[in-house]
């Protein structure tokens, strides 16, 4: 006869995400945790939510492999413009308060706090004194450009009220963490769970494609001696990516090669500058679907992200995978635990089109050895950052200390 679990977990999630689905199938494998994620939407498995972000047609989700190896429920969606891309009222799934009335849950884990279900599965909570644990990647950089009002009141509704009657926080960094301790959160409420899951296929990926480089370099156009520059992710406003261009420019060295892998609102902007300016070798491929990313993280010399303003920046941690330096502005949230200015990247101003497209002459000019020495050391960051995190066993030790405090 199996034994019964010590704790039961909910986890309320807007869509089937790949970068939290590894997370799940280590809590479900986990004997003390008995989980139960539920959907507030399904567009991730339709790839609706890729089509909307990207301003694409493709569609290339992974259905069975999203929803793989864990237990899971799709709430009904009442909204009228149904969307976890549209707030505060894209998600509406008032069928939540029953189930965590029912579900006598140790723990109930809110992804957000940006649409109805999460505040309709935040007073459920309160209603049946069960704890509320939050997992965001939220970012403290942004409350500095907010008004001074928008602020007061922040600190009304988060702090004094949202997080005050939440039981732990579970943070995925330093600059997540500041924005709790912003709005008035105690450490002792906060665990690290990262985002420390998931990396295994990316680290296989790299040992698998390494020794293939020049192959793969050679079927993208990169000649030998080409320094590319690799940039994934949306091209919408908030990633600048007009800045890189504008830095790319700069760069005085011409066996330089630009590579955009992603699309996005911007893309005709972007396409019109490239031809009115008559910028040369910058190549737009468009939206890769994640099993084709790690031939374009294997060819590159550095990966950019020139961001106004990034929660975490995910690309970050899939490109230490593969041991390439690192460039960020200053307002990427990975930036701050995973980049070691001069040693693995650089991360220059907010903005600052000199200062970046110093930052990639500086890995340019270095000779081969000083990149792949930067290179490693942006592997063993990451190794060392995955190692010191046990996400299952933070998440239990939290649960075991509240559960000892009801």
């Amino acid at each position: 006869m199996q034994n019964k679990k010590l704790y039961k977990l909910a986890i309320i999630a807007p869509t089937p995400l790949y970068y939290h689905v590894p997370l799940y199938r280590r809590l479900e494998s986990s004997s003390e945790i008995d989980l139960t994620v539920y959907y507030c939407s399904d567009e991730a498995i339709h790839g609706t939510d890729i089509e909307r972000m990207y301003e694409t047609k493709k569609n290339t989700v992974d259905k069975i492999n999203l929803l793989r190896g864990y237990h899971y429920m799709f709430l009904k969606n009442y909204s009228l413009n149904p969307s976890c891309l549209n707030w505060p009222f894209g998600l509406m799934n008032f069928g939540i308060w029953n189930d965590i009335k029912s579900g006598k849950y140790d723990g109930v884990v809110l992804q957000s706090w940006t649409n109805l279900t999460w505040w309709i599965a935040f007073f459920a909570c309160l209603r049946y004194k069960t704890p509320v644990l939050f997992m965001t990647d939220a970012n403290v950089a942004a409350e500095s450009s907010k008004s001074k009002f928008k602020i007061f009141l922040k600190k009304i509704i988060l702090g004094n009220f949202l997080f005050e009657n939440a039981s732990g926080f579970l943070t995925s960094g330093t600059t997540n963490e500041e924005l709790y301790k912003y709005y008035g959160v105690p450490p002792e409420k906060m665990v690290r769970v990262y985002f420390s899951w998931g990396y295994e296929y990316f680290l296989e990926k790299a040992k698998q494609l390494n020794p293939k480089r020049d192959g793969i370099r050679k079927s993208l156009g990169i000649e030998k001696n080409d320094f590319v520059i690799l940039y994934v992710g949306r091209l919408s406003k908030e990633k600048m990516p007009m800045l890189l261009l504008e830095a790319y420019r700069k760069i005085k060295n011409g066996n330089k090669k630009l590579f955009i892998v992603g699309d996005g609102p911007m893309r005709k902007e972007f396409e019109q500058c490239i031809n009115n300016l008559s910028i040369k070798n910058v190549i737009l491929t468009g939206f890769q679907p994640r099993e084709k990313l790690g031939d374009f993280y294997v060819a590159a010399d550095v990966l950019v992200l020139p961001s106004e303003f990034e929660t975490w920046g995910i690309v970050i941690n899939e490109a230490m995978c593969f041991s390439l330096p690192v460039i960020t502005s200053e307002r990427v949230g990975a930036s701050v635990d995973l980049i070691k200015n001069g040693y693995n990247g650089f991360i220059f101003s907010v903005g600052n089109a000199d200062q970046f497209s110093e930052a990639i002459e500086k890995i340019m000019n270095l000779p081969k050895e000083g990149r792949q020495l930067f290179g490693q050391r942006s592997f063993d960051i990451i190794n060392k950052w995955l190692s010191e995190a046990d996400p299952i066993m933070r998440i239990l030790n939290l649960l075991n200390t509240i559960k000892n405090e009801k």
